[in-house]
C-alpha cells in the first residue's frame, strides 16, 4: 500500500446521491486487485477521518470510485470537483481471489454494492461468469454494460420496473446455472440471503464488505468482524487487513 496524491479527473452523477468520481495519479500505483479498496481523505471536515471505497475500475495511473451520500464525510466527496486533489492510501485489504478449480463464477450484488464485483472479468479473464445484480428500481439501475461486458447478467429490480422481479438471490436460484463459487457484495440482507443459499446449496460463497474504519490499516480495531474457527470460537478480524473479503461459512451474521 502507498499513500498517493489524486486529483479528480472527473465527478460525475449515477442516479440519486451516488456518484462516480476517477482519481489521476501523476506516478504508477502499486499492483491492485478486485475487491480491494483505498481509503481517501476527507478535506474540509476536520471530524472525520478518511473514508473507504471499494476499487471499482483501475489501471496504472487512474482509480475509480463510487460514492453514496449517506454523511458528511461522503457528501464532501460526492462535492468534489475536477481538478481538487486528495491522498488516499492505496490498494488496501485482500480482495477476490479465485482458485484455478473456479471455471464458472456467480456473482450476486446489490445497488451500489456491484461496485467491487465489476472488475472480476478483467481480473480473472476466460473464467465463466454469471451475474446477478439488484437495485430499488428501473432509475436506480448502473453497471449494467460493466457486467455485460464479461458475462451473462440479469437486472433484478424490488418494483419489478426493469428486468428480474425480485431478489438477486431468486433469480439465481431460478436458473440453470451451478457455478463452483458465488462471489457476492451488497446489504447485509443480501448477504444473508447468500449466506442461506450457500448453506442449502453447498456452493462455497465470498462477500466484501466495507466497514466503518477509522486508520485503514489494521491499528485502531474500528473494523472488526466476528468470525468462527475451525474449532467454532468466535474471533475477531480487521476488515480493513484481514478483509474486507470473508468466507460466508465463517462470518456471523
Amino acid at each position: 500500500m502507498k499513500d498517493i496524491l489524486f486529483t479528480v479527473a472527473y465527478n460525475k452523477p449515477l442516479f440519486d446521491r451516488v456518484h462516480e468520481i476517477r482519481l489521476e495519479s501523476s506516478e504508477d500505483l502499486p499492483d491492485m486487485h478486485c475487491g480491494q479498496f483505498l481509503h481517501l481523505e476527507v478535506k474540509d471536515v476536520p471530524t472525520v477521518l478518511r473514508r473507504p471505497f471499494c476499487l471499482y475500475k483501475f489501471d496504472r495511473r487512474s482509480v475509480t470510485i463510487i460514492v453514496a451520500n449517506v454523511g458528511k464525510g461522503s457528501a464532501r466527496v460526492c462535492a468534489m470537483r475536477a481538478g481538487e486533489t486528495a491522498r488516499a492510501i492505496v490498494p488496501i485489504g485482500n480482495g477476490f481471489r479465485l482458485e484455478e478449480k473456479h471455471k464458472k463464477v456467480a456473482l450476486i450484488g446489490g445497488g451500489v454494492g456491484c461496485a467491487p464485483l465489476a472488475a472480476l472479468g478483467a481480473c480473472y479473464p476466460g473464467r465463466e461468469f454469471r451475474s446477478y445484480i439488484g437495485f430499488a428500481k428501473k432509475s436506480a439501475v448502473c453497471f449494467e454494460s460493466d457486467f455485460a461486458a464479461f458475462s451473462k447478467t440479469t437486472v433484478c429490480t424490488d418494483d419489478g420496473s426493469y428486468g428480474y422481479h425480485g431478489y438477486p438471490t431468486d433469480a439465481f436460484a431460478g436458473d440453470d446455472f451451478t457455478p463452483d463459487v458465488i462471489l457476492t457484495c451488497g446489504s447485509m440482507p443480501l448477504v444473508k440471503a447468500v449466506a442461506r443459499l450457500s448453506a442449502a446449496t453447498g456452493i462455497p460463497a465470498y462477500m466484501s464488505g466495507e466497514s466503518h474504519m477509522g486508520c485503514g490499516v489494521g491499528a485502531c480495531l474500528v473494523c472488526v468482524c466476528a468470525l468462527k474457527n475451525e474449532k467454532g470460537e468466535i474471533e475477531h478480524k480487521r476488515a480493513c487487513v484481514d478483509g474486507p473479503v470473508f468466507d460466508l461459512k465463517d462470518l456471523v451474521l
